[in-house]
């Protein structure tokens, strides 16, 4: 299967890019097309992300050692914040080229063949995009989507590309180019941008979407016995969550049975987020009982549901 592993996947989006990158650049010096040759610049970066993304997937899957407890997970979030600023780098290169064809014409020639090439360009990508963007899903791989969103975006750019390709066949007028050819910077460097903040916000410790902690929350609400969540914090590194609970527990229960409520809650959390690691912390009740009174006379509302025999 050629998505089997988020590795594998990557080096197909290595080939496919290669073959874009040297298909676009040819036909572009040819041509002459401002709008192609920012095309293959556009390829170019996104050969360049495939390569970091398949380096990252490399050193992400390593294990946890001495020197990293927590893993490698991170080598994805610095993989897409890269990605971004090479982005962010390349629609800057497009802008210059643009903007010096604005001043100074080229010749543009072999449109046909550039249309050619730009159209099988649009189709080769769409399939790789998508088939990148389910297997992001499947593996949970920030740097496999970072990838993947690079494709999709020279689908739409290619489309812009044949656009002022097509303006300036009909017309003769070289402004159909070069205006493609800002288009073209315009959606990179917005692609740029959004990667660059995903990548950042793994590095920064971003604390999960709200959709996922209320999982969690609910969670902890359906457990029974019922406990009191009075904290949760959260992050995520490459594929893997982190959680990190505080639970209220009532102070006469002993440790055998508070331990063994919070492993129950902890596989319930793996059950939904697999390969998450979760941290649980139980604090006791703040209802401090007076001098002398004994566990049978405590009324801490927590006491009734957290107080239970262990299975023998």
């Amino acid at each position: 299967m050629l998505f089997s592993t988020p590795q594998r996947a990557a080096l197909i989006s290595i080939a496919s890019n290669t073959l874009l990158v040297a298909g676009k650049a040819v036909v572009g010096v040819l041509s002459g097309s401002a709008a192609l040759l920012s095309e293959a610049l556009h390829s170019g970066l996104d050969l360049l992300a495939a390569l970091l993304a398949w380096i990252s997937l490399k050193f992400s899957s390593h294990p946890p050692d001495w020197e990293h407890p927590f893993g490698h997970g991170k080598w994805e979030n610095v993989s897409a914040f890269l990605e971004g600023l090479l982005i962010i780098a390349v629609a800057v290169g497009v802008f210059y080229q643009a903007g010096r064809r604005l001043f100074e014409p080229v010749a543009i020639t072999l449109v046909p063949l550039s249309l050619a090439v730009l159209a099988a360009s649009s189709l080769v990508n769409l399939g790789v995009s998508r088939a990148l963007k389910r297997a992001a899903q499947r593996f949970d791989s920030v740097a496999l989507d970072a990838d993947a969103a690079h494709l999709a975006t020279d689908v739409y750019t290619s489309l812009g590309a044949m656009i002022g390709l097509l303006g300036y066949q009909l017309t003769g007028n070289h402004l159909f180019d070069t205006v493609a050819a800002l288009g073209v910077g315009l959606i990179i460097l917005w692609i740029g941008l959004k990667v660059t903040r995903g990548g950042m916000t793994g590095l920064l410790d971003t604390r999960l979407p709200e959709a996922e902690e209320q999982v969690v929350r609910e969670l902890v609400a359906a457990t029974s016995p019922v406990l009191e969540l009075k904290e949760l914090k959260s992050r995520k590194a490459g594929p893997v969550r982190y959680l990190n609970l505080t639970l209220v527990v009532c102070r006469w229960d002993n440790l055998e049975e508070i331990h063994a409520l919070c492993d129950k809650l902890e596989a319930q959390i793996q059950s939904r987020f697999p390969g998450a690691l979760v941290f649980i912390h139980p604090e006791p009740c703040p209802i401090k009982p007076p001098p002398g009174q004994d566990a049978g006379e405590c009324t801490c509302p927590l006491k009734l549901n957290i107080s239970y025999p262990l299975k023998k």
